[in-house]
């Protein structure tokens, strides 16, 4: 059964107010796509861009109403401020400033851009990475932005291309600045999901429609959740298939979101959940802003085939790399995986003083690992295979 990748790092937040729609001419323009990899499937986009002479780096998130920028840059820079916003984000309301970040590319010259200034390194935590900024939802909606994750390639423009032979279109709509999908889990009624870039993993349902599937689950799987400003308790399923026209994806790994307990904006309360980024990672898949819809590009459509399972771990950075966590049931947990064990060497590699970014770039696409761990002054070699290993919820 797959590991989600689920939002542990979390999926930069989505804020309460969103900015109004701001209509500016854009231009053409592409750059190399990577992933930040926080855990067994999926990554959190970002790519480099100009600004003001210099090389910046942007995770490109669509759960985010506005755009983000770090305090280091907005300083360096110089920007403007702008009063500040009241922001629901999940871990709870707060007010942060704003700036006026310039015109970036992708935009005309006088496309400058509002943007909350916030420090990125809490939302990727110990995963490695340094960030300048996010371009959130008002970014992407003015124009056309395929991500075609396997190739590695952003590229944005300002018309649409005919989709590909075979591509799903999916309809969406705009819900206070974010893109939104009408997805029906099993037989169960459609409901609305955000279309979350910022969410590395497949697919996370919010506490309030969660409740309502754990109800009718066998004991699942359980973990916290790292949220900004908080933690989120959530349990852990395989949905047997997520439906739209036009496409079905099977056995879809979900966080089933619990106990949340504090206020975290209109979002949470009124959608059902986020669809992340894992599902496309074998092909493409485009936000048409403009044209309200999203193509999905993907091999075997409509009917893919399910995601790669998970060894079951998560990671944790520090003096050296270690086990975060291990899931109950998984194929970690089988071979007696604790949490606090030292990674010494992923497949004969040194990995003491990796990321777990970097260690989780080194499992993509890896079938199996043998990792070399130390604890209480001895050394153990484990082999681990990928399963599938949630339950099923039909």
């Amino acid at each position: 059964m797959p590991l989600l990748r689920r939002r542990e790092l979390l999926a930069l937040p989505l804020l309460a107010a969103a900015a109004p729609r701001v209509t500016a001419a854009t231009t053409d323009g592409s750059a190399p796509l990577q992933l930040l990899r926080t855990g067994d499937l999926g990554g959190l986009p970002w790519i480099e861009l100009p600004l003001q002479g210099q090389a910046t780096r942007w995770l490109v998130d669509s759960g985010a109403s506005a755009a983000l920028v770090s305090p280091a840059l907005a300083e360096q820079l110089k920007l403007p401020p702008l009063p500040p916003l009241r922001v629901a984000m999940a871990g709870g309301v707060q007010t942060l400033p704003r700036v006026r970040l310039p015109a970036l590319p992708g935009a005309d010259a006088a496309a400058e851009m509002p943007a909350i200034v916030l420090d990125l390194q809490p939302l990727v935590g110990q995963a490695g990475g340094r960030f300048d900024g996010a371009l959130g939802a008002p970014w992407l909606r003015e124009r056309i932005t395929r991500f075609d994750l396997a190739a590695g390639q952003l590229r944005w423009a300002a018309t649409a291309a005919l989709p590909p032979s075979g591509a799903a279109v999916l309809p969406l709509r705009w819900d206070l600045g974010l893109p939104v999908l009408s997805l029906a889990l099993g037989a169960r009624a459609a409901d609305d999901f955000v279309f979350d870039t910022g969410n590395a993993g497949a697919l996370v349902v919010f506490a309030k429609r969660a409740d309502a599937l754990l109800r009718q689950a066998p004991d699942l799987p359980q973990t916290t959740v790292r949220e900004l400003g908080g933690n989120v308790q959530a349990r852990f399923a395989r949905i047997e298939r997520l439906v739209s026209p036009g496409w079905v994806a099977r056995q879809v790994p979900a966080a089933l979101e619990s106990g949340t307990g504090s206020a975290r904006g209109p979002h949470f309360e009124r959608l059902a959940g986020s669809l992340g980024m894992a599902l496309f990672e074998p092909g493409a898949v485009t936000l048409d802003g403009p044209g309200d819809r999203l193509i999905v590009e993907l091999p075997g459509l409509p009917e893919p085939p399910p995601l790669p399972g998970g060894f079951g771990f998560r990671l944790e950075g520090g003096d050296w790399l270690r086990l975060g966590a291990v899931i109950d049931g998984s194929p970690a947990a089988a071979a007696g995986l604790q949490a606090g064990e030292a990674v010494q060497a992923i497949d004969g590699r040194d990995a003491r003083a990796w990321s777990p970014a970097q260690a989780w770039q080194a499992l993509a696409g890896r079938e199996q690992v043998a990792l070399q761990l130390f604890r209480d002054g001895r050394s153990r070699r484990v082999e681990l295979r990928r399963e599938r290993f949630f339950p099923l919820l039909r």
